[in-house]
């Protein structure tokens, strides 16, 4: 029999050494916690920051942890549902096994790509700009 408080126990415990500065406990029963996770730091310091909250079920990791996005900052809202189905599809991969690590990572790259878009765009939209005031100097 599996002992699932244990096991959520230790997973809590590995969380808070892991993320110090951004695990907080917001109920113990259920276990309800939140992490916020942010993107490296684009140009001119932007970043990309999301805080997802977690609720532990009775019967968790056998079942999927309860989870949602509580809040987010220069995140449009394409890439929100983008983040929402990328932890529906790891939960699902990982069903069985503690998840909540390897759900954050997952979120943590995303947030990295959507940095390198939003750079890309810009760069590209510079380029655009520089193109159009060539052509108006002519």
């Amino acid at each position: 029999m599996t002992d699932y408080s244990e096991e959520q126990r230790n997973e809590l415990e590995a969380l808070e050494s892991i993320y110090p500065d951004s695990f907080t406990v917001l109920s113990e029963n259920p276990t309800t916690f939140t992490i916020t996770v942010t993107s490296e730091a684009g140009e001119n310091d932007e970043t990309v920051q999301t805080t997802l909250k977690f609720t532990y079920r009775e019967k968790y990791p056998d079942e999927t942890p309860l989870y949602e996005i509580v809040s987010q900052e220069n995140l449009d809202d394409n890439d929100v549902t983008d983040i929402i189905k990328l932890l529906e599809q790891q939960v699902e991969e990982n069903l069985g096994m503690v998840m909540i690590f390897t759900l954050v990572s997952a979120v943590q790259e995303k947030l990295n790509e959507i940095v390198d878009q939003i750079k890309t765009r810009r760069e590209e939209e510079k380029k655009q700009k520089e193109k159009e005031a060539e052509e108006e100097e002519k």
